[in-house]
């Protein structure tokens, strides 16, 4: 399935797997669609793993790691050894459509850096996941609000050879900064949107797989990446408000100067209001003439 020595494949599929995946078989012949000069890359732990003899069964190059390490790394790891214009990722077990790979392959040729796959929720689902709104926080911060939901956290996405050496290949170790990393970068980034009928593989639990707390430390990371470069509004507006008024003394407190009311005024203790007292025209006239008098 690998192109020739001679021939720089256009196309590189990087496959995370672990040392004993039964699936990483079936995962290579999936790609096998798209058209070549095409490399298949299977990063995993292990020298004489089942899945080492699986993958050369299949025609895919193995890269070994020789200690155990997590999804994302082992993606960084294959995109080091990748020669291909396009770099696609997949997940070890690839339940992924053919008309979604396509289509993320084309948006890649025709131009675009960063090529994520839509966020699309279950309809049985109501709430999103911490991951998602992790991401969809990330997202808006960086101004990139079509986005949505999307993120390097969840492959199929694709990268071009431009994007993967301006970002580099070790901060794909840590998706969300790799994506902050892309769009401060200016490079182009869009979603390709799955099938309807596709859904998501979870996954099984599995040691190279994440905790939901480091995912979230890792956005938290690329927030705070953000905000160090743009502000500590990550370069959005402040509205009307008016934060100078923050230095004003303890007893001209913020409810004041915005609730302030005519005929109003502000007495002891916090937020109390008394009615001032407004005199008619013909009772300040009595009380100006008693004053006369008395004089």
């Amino acid at each position: 399935m690998d192109s020739p020595d001679n021939v720089l494949p256009e196309v590189s599929v990087i496959i995370p797997s672990s040392d004993e995946s039964s699936t990483i078989q079936r995962t290579i012949l999936s790609v096998k669609h798209i058209q070549p000069p095409l490399e298949v890359i299977v990063v995993c732990p292990g020298l004489t793993s089942r899945t080492t003899r699986h993958a050369h069964a299949a025609g895919a190059k193995v890269i070994h790691s020789y200690a155990l390490i997590t999804y994302d790394e082992a993606r960084a790891l294959g995109a080091l050894h990748a020669k291909g214009e396009t770099v696609l990722f997949l997940e070890e077990k690839n339940s992924t459509s053919k008309a979604l790979l396509n289509n993320i392959i084309d948006a890649s040729r025709k131009g675009w850096d960063l090529v994520l796959t839509a966020y699309s929720s279950s309809p049985t689902k109501r709430k999103q996941s911490a991951q998602r709104l992790a991401a969809r926080l990330l997202n808006h911060m960086s101004g990139k609000t079509e986005l949505e939901a999307a993120s390097m956290c969840f492959a199929p996405y694709a990268l071009n050879k431009n994007a993967l050496k301006k970002i580099g290949h070790q901060m794909l170790c840590t998706p969300p900064l790799a994506l902050a990393c892309a769009v401060e970068q200016g490079l182009s980034v869009t979603t390709v949107t799955p099938p309807t009928t596709w859904r998501r593989y979870a996954g099984k639990h599995s040691a190279m797989k994440k905790q939901t707390q480091l995912i979230l430390r890792e956005h938290a990371e690329a927030i705070c990446y953000l905000m160090q470069d743009k502000g500590q509004r990550a370069g959005l507006p402040d509205g009307g408000r008016f934060r100078v008024l923050l230095q004003a003394p303890e007893l001209l407190h913020l409810r004041s100067v915005f609730n302030q009311e005519p005929g109003e005024r502000e007495v002891d203790g916090w937020g109390a209001k008394r009615k001032a007292k407004r005199s008619s025209p013909k009772k300040a006239g009595r009380r100006a003439h008693k004053q006369l008098r008395k004089k």
